[in-house]
């Protein structure tokens, strides 16, 4: 049977294309965290940029995972390349990258799609490019144990307070052999030094999980028109969907992984974009 594969579409522009040069620099950036770290994770927030940049941040919360069984791993982010209405859930089988195929969760695709009211719906373009759930995966293949499934999830434009309702109908899905991950980038353009400030008060609002305190910091940031800055984080709905469960669940913050882009060797540090990362327990 011939099976519906989604190839990756930015793969070489934002990391390795071969097989052997990606696990070289996988193996270089992510070192395991311990095993109780790992069995007690259950949510991830991590970047989405080219590796060169941000992948020694993303690796600093995927390594708490490391060696973990996963059933399926709920992959969300805002859409950065197609608009839509809605939840996007990606309609393929697989999706491919060079360190092979992982499955997508077809069942819990269909749960969610079958009892959201049309909030959660199959849309196969809006994953076709976007690069935000595609730069995770080969960290997952990496570090987790092989058998697990994805569910690629992208948010659309949707009224405000979506991600109370994105987290009732996810909470009716998630189990304990689940991990769920939000991929955002923090600040936009600013300066350097404006960006590690803005950064650092947005991962406190998210290790706090803190939603009233974020979209306050949000609105702050947007009224100081700060030069350059464009925004405070890229995937607001995703990050907040994942506070909203990490509250309700009464997930823990470990402690936030950040840089930016300034921080790579011979790049501007005028404008620059902030990565950060953290990873949740239950403990």
């Amino acid at each position: 049977m011939q099976h519906n594969i989604r190839y990756p579409a930015v793969a070489e522009e934002f990391y390795p294309s071969g097989k052997h040069e990606l696990e070289t620099l996988l193996g270089e950036l992510a070192e395991p965290g311990t095993s109780t770290e790992a069995a007690q994770t259950r949510a991830l927030i991590v970047p989405h940029a080219a590796y060169r940049y941000s992948g020694s941040v993303a690796a600093g919360a995927f390594s708490k995972v490391a060696g973990r069984s996963c059933s399926t791993v709920v992959l969300m982010g805002d859409a950065h390349a197609y608009l839509f209405d809605g939840i996007a859930i990606d309609p393929h089988d697989y999706w491919h990258s060079p360190l092979g195929e992982v499955p997508v969760d077809r069942n819990m695709g269909r749960v969610l799609t079958e009892h959201s009211g049309g909030l959660f719906h199959e849309h196969d373009i809006a994953h076709h490019c976007d690069h935000v759930l595609e730069v995770q995966i080969p960290f997952l293949q990496h570090l987790l144990k092989p058998g697990f499934s994805i569910l690629p999830l992208l948010f659309g434009r949707n009224d405000a307070g979506i991600h109370r309702t994105a987290a009732e109908h996810l909470l009716t899905i998630l189990t304990d052999d689940d991990l769920l991950i939000a991929s955002t980038d923090l600040s936009h353009y600013p300066s350097y030094r404006d960006a590690a400030k803005i950064d650092r008060v947005t991962l406190e609002h998210m290790a706090n999980r803190d939603i009233e305190g974020l979209e306050s910091h949000e609105r702050e940031i947007r009224l100081r028109t700060i030069p350059g800055a464009t925004s405070t984080f890229c995937s607001p709905e995703a990050v907040k969907t994942l506070l909203e469960v990490a509250r309700l669940r009464d997930w823990q913050a470990g402690k936030p992984e950040y840089r930016n882009s300034g921080d790579a060797m011979h790049d501007d540090r005028l404008a620059v974009v902030g990565y950060g990362s953290i990873a949740f327990r239950q403990t």
